[in-house]
């Protein structure tokens, strides 16, 4: 069995300020030693399960938070930034499932530890008129034009809440409850470690999965926090400006639509105040 790990930060284990996600910082450095806990964690889960190999994407910012040290023989770690996937480096056919560990809400999720979808420049995202996405659902769609369902979640109880609507019969882990954004209630890591692995374990041996994500042909609404963002994401050729901070990307093939966020992202970003 090959398992897909993609990793993200805000919603490791005991994270919820923005200077523990700061690169640099003595925070950053503490909160990337919970984040190893949950992953380990997480690795542990699959092996018990049977997985003989396994791929670990580390998604946060540069993707240079964890190291490729003390992983065990059946692991791989995706490194760096760019990369064409992403959160998703790595992903491809022939993995059975993807696991999303340390992963958080979507913007503006009221009470959501470090609620955010991909940049800080974007307001919103929705597939079509009433369903809006965040980070696991745009990564999740990637997976599953794979083939790839994505089984397993661990973050805050309201990252759970959001990927139980998207991907029915998935597995939640809840590692923290939210109460503000940069508050929260923590679990001792102990516990969630339990809670990771054994979550992960009865995931993949009970097989109970939701089917691939299919986003085909789905376009993207992005509305982004600011004008000037938009301004810079507009200039991208084939987007379609709505209004002032929103625009569409056009439906296709999932993995264009999916690079095309990536680049508009990118484009808002150099327009940052």
């Amino acid at each position: 069995m090959r398992i897909f790990i993609s990793v993200d930060m805000e919603g490791a284990s005991g994270v919820f300020a923005e200077e523990q996600t700061t690169l640099g910082t003595e925070a950053y450095r503490q909160a990337c030693r919970l984040l190893r806990a949950d992953v380990d964690a997480a690795i542990e889960g699959c092996l018990a399960a049977g997985a003989t190999a396994i791929t670990v994407a580390d998604g946060h910012e540069k993707g240079s938070n964890l190291s490729a040290e003390g992983l065990p023989p059946q692991a791989r770690l995706a490194s760096g930034t760019p990369t064409p996937h992403s959160m998703m480096h790595g992903i491809a056919e022939g993995y059975d499932a993807a696991l999303m560990v340390g992963y958080h809400a979507m913007a503006g999720t009221a009470g959501a530890v470090l609620d955010h979808t991909y940049s800080y420049d974007v307001f919103r995202v929705r597939l079509d008129e009433y369903l809006e996405v965040g980070e696991c659902g745009i990564n999740a769609g990637l997976a599953g034009v794979y083939g790839v369902p994505v089984v397993f979640v661990s973050g805050d109880d309201k990252l759970a809440a959001e990927a139980a609507e998207l991907l029915p019969g998935v597995e939640c882990a809840v590692v923290k409850y939210g109460t503000m954004r940069t508050a929260a209630r923590l679990l001792p890591p102990e516990t969630t470690r339990a809670i990771i692995r054994d979550g992960v374990t009865r995931a993949l041996r009970e097989r109970r999965w939701p089917a691939p994500l299919d986003l085909a042909g789905k376009p993207l609404r992005v509305t982004f926090t600011r004008t000037a963002a938009c301004d810079a994401a507009s200039l991208l050729p084939g987007i379609q400006r709505v209004d002032g901070r929103t625009l569409d990307i056009p439906g296709g093939d999932y993995r264009t639509v999916f690079h095309m966020f990536l680049a508009c992202t990118s484009l808002a970003s150099q327009v940052r105040a």
